[in-house]
């Protein structure tokens, strides 16, 4: 280096900064990755079986999901509620499938719509009770020609929130919080 040149490097960092980064760096490391976990959509199940909803589109959802006008929480289709139109396999699922079905652990179905374990959430009370439409918060199954493989609509708090303010339904927390 010549002597008429700009001295470039710089002094070494006092432990104190370097701890304050450190401090920095550890702190925000976890929030971005819990944001990125809360903004991010979840990555797609296989489900077990092909299921053209569309092909269904003439029954009602209560139909195959039991419960959804009767209890809080329905059901995903088991095999007995496809035998009541289906003698045999439907297309697209194989005898030997079809009767592993039909087994204790029955189609095996993921879920993909979630509400928190904290949220008192009841399908009978919406949908009974306060007349929602499944398209409001499971969006376009119905027309679906393969299950769905994430939830089609992200149900979360502000999603209930803009409809309980639409519909004027309390906001209260403890009606829907535990």
């Amino acid at each position: 280096m010549s002597p008429d040149a700009p001295d470039t490097e710089r002094p070494p960092a006092s432990p104190r900064t370097t701890r304050r980064q450190w401090w920095i760096f550890a702190a925000l490391t976890p929030a971005v990755a819990v944001g990125w976990l809360l903004v991010m959509p979840s990555a797609p199940v296989a489900q077990p079986a092909v299921f053209n909803h569309a092909r269904h589109s003439a029954l009602a959802c209560v139909a195959c999901h039991r419960g959804v006008e009767s209890r809080a929480r329905a059901t995903l289709p088991v095999v007995s509620d496809c035998a009541k139109c289906h003698a045999t396999a439907p297309p697209g699922i194989s005898e030997d499938q079809w009767k592993s079905f039909s087994g204790p652990q029955g189609f095996g179905w993921v879920q993909v719509t979630h509400v928190p374990d904290h949220v008192n959430f009841s399908h009978r009370r919406h949908v009974a009770s306060g007349r929602l439409a499944c398209v409001s918060c499971h969006a376009d199954v119905g027309q679906r020609t393969t299950p769905p493989g994430t939830a089609p609509i992200r149900v979360d708090m502000k999603a209930c929130l803009s409809c309980h303010r639409q519909e004027g339904i309390t906001e209260d927390c403890a009606a829907c919080h535990r």
